[in-house]
């Protein structure tokens, strides 16, 4: 890896005054942007980073321009799924430390579940942890999760899987991710304390978990609720205490008298009069829908209490193009075609009929496949074996469970009752009659 150069970033200032948009993107002008409120700007301000080419260029504009400031706070946070290809992971490490430069903090982070007693009985409860910008292998315990690990983790302890009305891997991944992570880095300590207990192993007694299903009404047979939770009572039992400053070595601790004595149990606590941060969104002025979205619940109680999102891609009125166009004056890039078929996690089910087919022609030959610096593509999110197995281990079987089936569908997965599972990309069936009932990407943070 190497440090890149950056160019010809569109030029970004703070403006006290209410500007109009532009109807089109010109790289050449200068744009103004204006706080909502006198307030936020010194509140700390979080780039939330998905790894993407607008992502990316929002982060450099931000950084190009001086708008980020570590004293105040500011943090850049990069939440892996663990279903990303590996190009992804390139990019998020360059960006990583082509942004060194400019001494701002910039973290990765994970979902992971620990265990610990509630009521009496040991249960797995969620968090994350920090990891560093390298894959995990035997000799880099800390590094990131590229196989599907985290993914899976997530499915075996909710015990079912994702689908357009509930998204798990948006809410759990990224969302409450990002929530727990600032919890810890606002409230400014040296370090996020060791979660779980103390034992060599798992405490879980199955025997227990399951009696404790059917009492909270739950009607999956035995075998099929212990074959679901297996892997997540397969997981570090705890998650360990790690320094900021052995993820990030120029880290600094930051002091904000907007956070002053905003803290509960060494954790920032979000809510009335609680701490409060300015959120950076990489949404461009092409994407409205999910625009419209994260502004109903900007500065409101339907959000996360606290946050105030920004989109200042949308003020500039930049769009996928102005985006390409961006990447194309620099002398690197995300390795991915342009259409983005394969960012993100890599067969996400709302990617939409024709972009999967298309994922599974160009990626046939993944399993034999092996990538330098991570590895052989087999059984990874890279391979639609993998979302094959997932989807029959942790979706329901209406016939095992012994329910009713009131219609053609005798399995809910990722798609809900559809008539499709990941099985059929590799049939050779047309997908032109779903093209409209698997919709397309719609990822949000």
């Amino acid at each position: 890896m190497v440090r890149h150069a950056i160019r010809d970033v569109p030029k970004l200032t703070v403006s006290k005054r209410l500007r109009r948009p532009p109807p089109k993107h010109d790289p050449s002008k200068e744009y103004q942007f204006r706080y909502r409120a006198k307030k936020h700007s010194s509140l700390p301000h979080v780039v939330k980073f998905s790894g993407g080419r607008s992502s990316g260029m929002l982060l450099f504009a931000l950084l190009e321009n001086g708008l980020l400031d570590a004293s105040r706070g500011d943090v850049i946070v990069f939440n892996n799924t663990s279903a990303e290809h590996p190009d992804t992971y390139r990019f998020v490490q360059d960006c990583m430390l082509t942004a060194r430069r400019y001494e701002i903090p910039f973290f990765q982070v994970e979902f992971q579940t620990y265990e610990d007693a509630r009521q009496g009985e040991w249960t797995r409860l969620p968090t994350y942890r920090l990891v560093n910008d390298q894959p995990k292998s035997a000799s880099n315990d800390e590094g990131f999760h590229w196989r599907g690990e985290v993914y899976e983790e997530l499915l075996s302890w909710t015990g079912y899987v994702p689908n357009q009305f509930n998204r798990i891997c948006t809410k759990h991944l990224k969302l409450e991710v990002t929530r727990n992570f600032l919890k810890d880095w606002l409230a400014s300590n040296a370090t996020i304390p060791r979660l779980g207990h103390y034992g060599n192993g798992s405490r879980i007694d199955p025997d227990s978990a399951y009696r404790r299903h059917l009492k909270n009404q739950g009607g999956v047979p035995e075998d099929i609720f212990l074959g679901k939770r297996a892997y997540a009572w397969s997981r570090p039992h705890f998650r360990p205490e790690q320094h900021y400053r052995d993820f990030y070595p120029e880290w600094k601790p930051f002091e904000n008298e907007a956070l002053e004595g905003k803290t509960f149990g060494d954790k920032a606590w979000f809510g009335k009069r609680g701490v409060e941060y300015v959120a950076f969104i990489g949404l461009r002025g092409d994407e409205p829908h999910r625009i419209q979205r994260v502004e109903a619940r900007n500065d409101t109680a339907a959000g996360y209490e606290g946050e105030h999102v920004y989109m200042p891609l949308n003020d500039m009125a930049v769009t996928r193009d102005d985006v390409n166009a961006f990447w194309e004056r620099q002398n690197w890039d995300l390795a991915l075609p342009k259409d983005t078929s394969l960012s993100n996690c890599v067969y996400c089910f709302l990617k939409g009929a024709a972009n999967l087919g298309a994922i599974h022609a160009g990626l046939e030959d993944a399993p034999d496949t092996e990538v330098p610096g991570f590895g052989l593509l087999a059984d990874t999110p890279c391979d639609l074996r993998w979302w094959m197995r997932i989807e029959a281990l942790y979706g329901r079987d209406l016939h095992a469970e012994k329910r009713t089936i009131r219609s053609n569908a005798t399995h809910i997965g990722f798609f809900g009752n559809h008539q499709f599972a990941y099985k059929e990309l590799s049939t050779g069936r047309d997908l032109g009659a779903l093209s409209e009932s698997l919709l397309p990407c719609d990822c949000t943070e």
